[in-house]
């Protein structure tokens, strides 16, 4: 997908006003008024191609816990056996890996890992998280039939997976990344598909920081949000809002239930 300057967007607003050469305090607001015009465009849809990820591996967030600091009725992995009896615990084997729904506290050298189901807005290697769209449990979700999906719900910490036991960390969550902005007037990397509507957006808004009326900002403000519409119809001709958002309910592939 392609980019575009910040430049080129304020060279159109220029173009639009019949002002080549604003002042200062125009170019300080300007920077601002873009930034506006582009975080309305980012918050329009939350099924933009660029800024959708479908089906990406994700790690829930693990803890250490000492034996002797386990919490009954928690779930664990083992991490490090030692010498705690883990099956006095709940757990199936004194071995590496297992996981269990602790029935004391333990003792001894014995680590596991605490299964919080939940999972990060952020990830080592991966794009920030801003929406989670849909937590699935198996890889290519939208191709496997009846995927097992996941409940959740997000708040400051991340996704927090709803009634359910994990027999491992991963997870494959569908979500919309982290709006890259606010932008400087240095920004080469606007997206292409906003440009018209954040370029005819703060020409209205010019238009009102100047004083002019609403007979001739109000018009010009309903062209920027037609060509916002426009965008929007596009893309859902991609299909990604309908395939992506849309859901089948099976006993099968919900998972608003321990599993």
């Amino acid at each position: 997908m392609r980019d575009v300057t910040y430049t080129q967007i304020y060279d159109r607003v220029k173009a639009l006003s019949g002002i080549p050469t604003p002042s200062a305090n125009v170019d300080t607001a300007m920077v601002s008024i873009i930034n506006r015009r582009a975080d309305m465009a980012y918050k329009a849809s939350d099924f933009w191609p660029r800024y959708l990820v479908v089906g990406e591996l994700r790690a829930l967030q693990t803890l250490s816990v000492n034996a002797g600091s386990f919490v009954p009725g928690s779930t664990y992995t083992i991490t490090t056996v030692g010498n705690t009896d883990w099956v006095a615990i709940g757990a199936s084997a004194n071995s590496l890996g297992v996981v269990f729904v602790a029935t004391g506290a333990g003792s001894g050298s014995g680590v596991a890992t605490l299964n919080n189901n939940l999972i990060p807005f952020t990830e080592t290697g991966k794009a920030e998280i801003d929406t989670f769209l849909r937590i699935h449990k198996v890889y290519q979700p939208f191709i496997q039939y009846s995927s097992v999906e996941l409940e959740f719900y997000q708040d400051g910490n991340g996704a927090h997976i709803i009634n359910d036991s994990f027999s491992s960390y991963n997870t494959f969550v569908t979500y919309k990344k982290k709006w890259e902005g606010p932008y400087t007037s240095a920004s080469t990397n606007i997206p292409e598909e906003w440009f018209d509507y954040i370029a005819q957006g703060a020409f209205a808004d010019y238009l009102r920081m100047d004083g002019q009326t609403r007979e001739v900002a109000g018009p010009e403000d309903a062209k920027a949000q037609d060509i916002l519409d426009q965008r929007l119809s596009r893309t859902d001709i991609t299909r990604s809002a309908g395939m992506i958002a849309h859901r089948i309910s099976t006993h099968v592939n919900r998972a608003f239930r321990r599993n």
